[in-house]
Parts: structure tokens; sequence; C-alpha cells
């Protein structure tokens, strides 16, 4: 190896990318779920219950009523919301401090010069509040300052009395301490909680009955743990999906390693030949090569766990965005380095090495003294186990097939029949690549007379090196088809759904909070306004999780922009209107096994009341698992009156950018609202799903780079392994230029051929990942589309990649040196 640097340094650099991408990923997503998990063991405290209130939270005097009727001493109200100071995000806190000492402790434990002051400033100057001392410091506040935040698009003013000493925790980064009055006010929450701690000794299950008993209908009490379980859950397939993006350049990076350790031992065969005359034993060789590869394999593996970490934290940033925008916040600046992530990618690296160099190693031991030392009887043994190892490749593709029929909606299982596929399929390559070069060769000799004919017969000649050469670049961008029909039929689909689904000229909107009732009527009342609808989001907690409910109030143009699936529009719409009936949405049918009929129990102000299904509606929203609900149904049941958003149909002839401009006017000083048009929406939900991808868009480049780096390291072996050959071309006449040509026009075939290989797996993969993978994690049904020009550039993209990869190798075949090329020694 050490003779050989460039091919050492390929094949470390090779595994090590592939180690990097699984330790990079691993590490920000399990740094992101820690982040959020700290945080919300630290807001939650030593409470181990939480009682719940409807969509709107819950009536304070509940509290009241546990603490004094009801006796219960540990008990401490809460109120939660988002706001933003110069547009940075915090969480907000109000607690009571008087309440507080039984379930948190970081709320009182500030700087010493504040904690005598503290409660005082909390009950008597407005909008007193406290920050982690980062968090200060990125806001560029220090104790006394005063600021300006915006919460439910109105300004309010507050003041920094203290921090929390405890820079360096994470759990509390970006999180604002008030007290319960100051946050009922800055949110709009007056005479509401968002829910009560409590706090109960584990076992003492005659406490937790009284707690039970003494809450009114519509009010429920939660285990605190799981309810933070449970929303952490809520990321587990997206994360899945990572890690398995990631796993496909390990997967890549085996070929790599097979083709280093496999040219170590042809490089060394006759060395192998004459050591096994002279005695040495099958299971000697069998050592020697596979503690060649362990080493390899250590060394790769370390300096790729170092490359994951450095890694991770550019992955970290991507990660944290995709889920603050699909499932929950949080915040996370740091990678958290696990011992569990470091030894998966040290196991993942030295096992892929290991596994790869398995099959030289024991062919190494396979022939017999003299054979070993003849390069012929290699080829002559790698022909004559390809049609076996197609055989194999067929019986994996038989099993994968199995595997996605008897799964049932096992996410696991779907990628593992992915792998699977990815692995039979490449067994099956080497074949189509004898057959097609042979096949082509004497067209080739037709055309680009001995060279190219040569060149083309090369491949098929040397398969044992380019086979696995042509499978690593095949696979890498078969992975690429694969990816880019999926996200571009999911685009596709998006873009269809949001045209039908945007009615409405200009919709505006309160970004965390509700409408002020008067500003809505003003803009309602507008002469350019010929009908609204208005929306509200909220959600519903049960033991089994949370509930979404979309609550809608239509104008009569909406109804068609919603599509249903399963059921009558004629028959639905007025059944919805009047009666306890819900639609669900696509993906809730699909994760809840919903149909028309069936009854939803949702837990209501009035108790557990039962919802009709009356229909499957198709969503593409972000939180895209959700019911349907109509504002006179919500209203029954609900004391929550708030509006997030309105819809707004104009008159015929209304300029919608001049009724902007007028909206924005009139609500001037009053509440900041979000307003778009039609067009606008459409054109910023295009660039959030954009955004959602550009995470797996990294992830297979870095696929891409190792197998690029497999195809050169596999031409520099060629030119090593075929110089006697080269030096006798030379010697025969042909020139330089004519030597480094054949080089170059046999990287450009393998490009093609790997292209070519590419297409059928990739349209596979694209099927697998839009009708199972994407099925299963999401519930989301999308139609599948291929578009000729992703096929033809990859096509054109493997070719490019072959013969950039290929120039180097040229340029050193067209330096051979005929007698030195040919000496024996």
């Amino acid at each position: 190896m050490l003779r050989h640097p460039w091919q050492l340094a390929l094949s470390v650099l090779g595994i090590s990318i592939g180690v990097a991408v699984i330790v990079a990923v691993d590490l920000a997503n399990s740094s992101a779920r820690k982040a959020f998990l700290l945080s919300m063991d630290a807001v939650t405290g030593e409470a181990t219950h939480q009682v719940i209130g409807g969509p709107r939270g819950v009536d304070e005097s509940v509290y009241v009523q546990l603490r004094t009727a009801a006796g219960f001493d540990r008990v401490a109200p809460v109120v939660e919301g988002r706001v933003s100071i110069d547009g940075v995000d915090l969480d907000l806190l109000g607690v009571d401090l008087f309440a507080e000492a039984s379930i948190r402790t970081f709320t009182q434990q500030v700087d010493d010069d504040a904690a005598e002051t503290l409660f005082r400033d909390f009950l008597v100057e407005p909008g007193s509040a406290t920050l982690a001392e980062g968090t200060a410091a990125e806001l560029g506040l220090t104790v006394g300052d005063t600021f300006s935040l915006s919460s439910g698009g109105k300004q309010f003013a507050g003041q920094l009395v203290a921090v929390f000493p405890d820079a360096e925790s994470a759990a509390l980064d970006r999180l604002m301490t008030v007290d319960i009055a100051t946050a009922q006010e800055w949110l709009g929450q007056a005479g509401w909680l968002s829910r009560i701690d409590v706090r109960i000794d584990d076992g003492d299950k005659a406490t937790l009955a009284r707690l039970e008993a003494a809450l009114p209908n519509g009010v429920a009490v939660f285990d605190a743990e799981g309810r933070t379980r449970t929303t952490a859950d809520l990321s587990a397939a997206f994360m899945t999906n990572l890690t398995a993006m990631s796993l496909l350049a390990l997967l890549v990076g085996l070929f790599l390693i097979y083709n280093s350790v496999s040219f170590s031992v042809l490089q060394r065969r006759k060395l192998i030949g004459i050591l096994r005359a002279l005695g040495v034993t099958r299971r000697q060789v069998l050592a020697l090569v596979l503690g060649e590869a362990a080493v390899l394999g250590t060394l790769a593996a370390v300096l790729g766990v170092g490359l994951g970490i450095v890694l991770g934290d550019e992955l970290l940033s991507l990660v944290s965005r995709s889920i603050n925008d699909l499932y929950f916040r949080v915040s996370v600046t740091d990678v958290f380095v696990e011992r569990a992530s470091v030894a998966k990618g040290l196991i993942a690296g030295i096992g892929a090495s290991l596994a790869a160099a398995a099959v030289p190693a024991i062919e190494a031991t396979g022939f017999q003294p003299r054979l070993a030392m003849t390069r012929s009887a290699l080829e002559v043994g790698a022909r004559s186990v390809v049609p076996a190892v197609a055989v194999a490749g067929s019986v994996v593709m038989l099993l994968a097939g199995l595997i996605l029929i008897g799964s049932g909606r096992s996410l696991v299982a779907g990628l593992t029949a992915v792998f699977l596929l990815i692995l039979g399929f490449a067994l099956c390559i080497p074949l189509f690549v004898r057959v097609v070069s042979l096949r082509v060769a004497p067209l080739a000799g037709r055309i680009g007379r001995s060279g190219a004919k040569l060149a083309v017969a090369g491949v098929a000649a040397s398969l044992s090196r380019t086979g696995v050469a042509i499978v690593a670049l095949a696979v890498a961008v078969s992975a690429t088809i694969g990816v880019s029909v999926m996200v571009d039929s999911f685009r596709g689909s998006v873009s269809s759904w949001l045209d039908q689904t945007l009615r409405a000229d200009i919709y505006t909107g309160v970004r965390r909070g509700s409408f002020d009732p008067d500003l809505l009527s003003d803009i309602v009342s507008l002469p350019e306004v010929e009908a609204y609808s208005t929306s509200r989001s909220a959600s519903i907690e049960s033991a089994n999780g949370e509930t979404r409910v979309l609550v809608i109030d239509m104008a009569p143009e909406a109804y068609a922009g919603t599509e249903l699936i399963d059921a009558d529009p004629a028959l639905v719409w007025p059944a919805w209107e009047s009666e306890n009936a819900i639609l669900v949405s696509e993906p809730y049918a699909y994760q809840q096994r919903t149909v028309p009929g069936d009854a939803v129990e949702l837990r209501t102000d009035t108790g557990e009341t039962a919802f009709q299904v009356l229909a499957t509606y198709k969503s593409y929203d972000a939180s895209g698992s959700a019911v349907l609900m109509s504002r006179a149904t919500f209203d029954r049941h609900f004391r929550d009156d708030g509006i997030d958003s309105i819809g707004l149909y104009l008159v015929d002839g209304a300029d919608p950018d001049a009724l902007i401009d007028r909206i924005r006017s009139l609500s001037d000083g009053r509440q900041e609202l979000m307003l778009n048009s039609n067009a606008k929406i459409r054109e910023l939900s295009l660039e959030i799903f954009d955004q959602t991808f550009v995470i797996t868009d990294v992830l297979y480049w870095l696929a891409i780079g190792v197998a690029l780096i497999g195809i050169l390291s596999s031409m520099l072996a060629l030119q090593l392994e075929n110089g006697r050959e080269q030096g006798l071309l030379r010697a025969l006449g042909m020139t330089p230029a004519q030597v480094g040509g054949m080089i170059t026009a046999q990287t450009g075939f393998i490009g093609i051929l790997s292209g070519l290989a590419s297409i059928p797996l990739g349209v596979v993969m694209a099927y697998v990942l839009i009708e199972v993978i994407n099925r299963r994690a999401f519930g989301w049904q999308i139609d599948m589309v291929i578009a000729p020009g992703i096929l033809l550039s990859a096509v054109l993209f493997a070719f490019l990649s072959a013969l950039v990869a290929g120039l180097y190798p040229a340029w050193r075949a067209g330096r051979t040196q005929p007698a030195l090329a040919m000496r024996e020694e």
C-alpha cells in the first residue's frame, strides 16, 4: 500500500466518506432530538402529569379549583407560546413563581444580583422577563435593558430583569420566562392557561384518580413524559429516511473497498502464488488479506468519524430547519457527539471493509500455486461465476419483492427491501456489462478501428475490475434518478394540489396568533371583498397523541378547492356543515386506517364526542395528518372563537395588489398581518418544499462522490494491471495519443454502461420510494411522473463523470515506456 500512495488514499477516502455521512446524519438526528428532549425536560421540570384542555387551553378557574377546593399543592399553572425579538423566535414560558418551587427550579435560579428582586419585578414591573445568558448575548441584551417583542402581530414592551447563569445549557436556549399574567397579555390568553403541571409520587394511583375526578368535562390529565416522547416521535420517519440515504453512501463505498482489496490481491497474485508454493497455508493468506483490510478499514473509519463530526455541524442546520418546518420547534446550535454514533461509524467502516474484502481474500486462497501466478486464471474465474452471480441477484430482488408484499406498513421493512433491490440489481450488472461489451466491440471496431475495439472489448476482458466500478457508479446514479423522480413527482403533485386548493384571490393571516375581531370586521367589509373564508388550526390531545383539526368556514367558491377522494361532494358538504361530521386527510386516513362511515372520538369541551367520517380529502399540508371540521360544528363543541387566517374573494375587476396595500394601511398600528396573493402563496409553498429536500440532495451527491473515487481507482488499477499490454501496443507502433485515447474511450464506455444500467434500477427505486417508503412514512399518495430529461441527464452525467475520472489514468497510460512496461524480473 505504501508503494502505491494514490491507491491507498483513494481507498481510505472512499470508505471515509461513507462512514462520515452515516456519522453526520446520526449526529444531526440525535442532536436535534436530544436538544428537543432536554428543552422539554427542563420546561416540564419535576412534573409527572399535565392537565390539558381543548384547543384554547384550560380555564384558569380549573387551577383555582384544584389548588383550593381539591387541595392539590404540587400544581403549577403554565402559559406557553411563541414571540420574536428582532426576528429571532423565542419560546415564551409564563409561570407563577409562588407555585414553581415543587415543579421547576431553573425559573428562580438567576444570577445572585437579581435573585432578591426577581419576585418583586415579576409581580410589580410590567413586561419583566428572564433569559438564558447565551440567548441574551445573542440578542444584545443585558440586565436592565428594555426591548420590543412581537406576539400575534402586535408589539409589546419588555425588560430583561435577570439571566440564567447556566449559559452552556442547551435546554434553556431561546427560552424567555415571564410572569403568567404577562404571558396571558402578550399571547391574548386572558383567563386561560396552556396547561397545569402536576407532580404526583410514583405509584400514587389514588391521588391520580382524585385528580381525574376533580377535572371538568373537556379537561384531561396526561403523563408528562409520554407527551414529550410522542411529540419527539413525530420526526421518526423523517430521521429514518435520512439514515437510509446515509447508508447508500456506505453501500457505494463497499464496492470501492472491494475494488481496492481486490486490486491489492491482484498486484501480488504472483507473490501469493510463490508464497503458496513455498508452504504458506491458505489460512495464512486469508489472514494476511483480511488483516490488511481491517487496518485499512480502521484507518478509514477513524478518519470518517472525524469528517462526520465536521459534516454533522453542517447537516444539523438542514435537519433542524426541516424539523422546525414539519414537526416541532427545536433550537440546537452544537452537535452532541455521542459514543453510540461514533461506535456506529467505526463498526460500519471496519465491518464494510472486512465484508468487501472477504470475496477477494477467499479467492486469493482458492487457486493452486501455479494458477495463482497467471492473470488469465482470474478473468476466467470471474467470467465463469458471472451467470451464477446474476441468478443470485435475481433471487435477492425476488426476496425484496416478497418483503414489500408481506411487510404490511413497516417502514424499516420497506427500506430493507430497497437495499435488497439495489444489491440484487448490482449483482446482475456484470452479466449485462459482459453481454453488451461483447456485442458492441465489433461495431466499435468498424467505427473507430482497433483502438476502439480494444477499449470496448477490454471492459469485458477485465470484468473483475470494470464490473465493480460500473456497479458503484450505476448504483450512485440510480439513486439520483430515484430521488429526482420522487421529488419531481412529489413537487408536481403538490403544485397541482396548490392550484386546486388556493381559490381565494388574497390570503391574510396572523403569525402565531388570532385576528383582532374589529380589524377582521373592517377587512371583510371592504367594498372590493365579495366573499371570504376563515380558518383556524387547533390541536386536540388524547392518550394516543395529538389530533390536528382544521376549522374552516367556507365561502361558496371554496368547496371546489377541497378534492374529495372517496365520496360524492354533493352529498358530503351539506352533512359536513350541519352534522357532527368531519373529513379526514389522506395521510390521516392511511395512518389511522380510517374510511368513510367510521367514527372518530375527539375530546370536546362537553366530553368525548364521536364525529362521523364523511370522506377523505387530498392534502399535502406540511402537517398533513389532520381532520377538517366546519366552523359551525366546531363552535358547538369548543369555546374558541379564534381565527388564524382568512381568504378573500374579490369582486370582478378588483386589483389584488391595490387591496393588499389598502389592508396594510388599515392594519398599520393595530396588528401586523401576513398578506399574500394567490400566486405568491403558491410560490412560497414550493420554495419551502424545495428547501425540505436540500439535505437529500447533499446526501446523494456525497454518494456520487464516492462512486467517482471508485471509477478513478478502478481505471488507475487497470492502467497498472495492463501495463505490459499497453507497453506491447506502444512497441507495435501505437502512439501515446492513441493509447491515451483508448483508455479515454474505455472510461467513456464504462460511463455509458453505468448510465444505462442505472435507469431501470433508478425507476424501480423511484416507484418504491413513492408507493412504499413515502406512503408508509407520511401517508401521502403521489402521482409518479418520469420526465425523460431526468433519465437522459443521468446517462450524460455518468458518461461525463467517467470521462473526467479517466483523464489521469489515460495520461499515465500515454506516457508508458514500452521497454520498462514489458520487462519481467
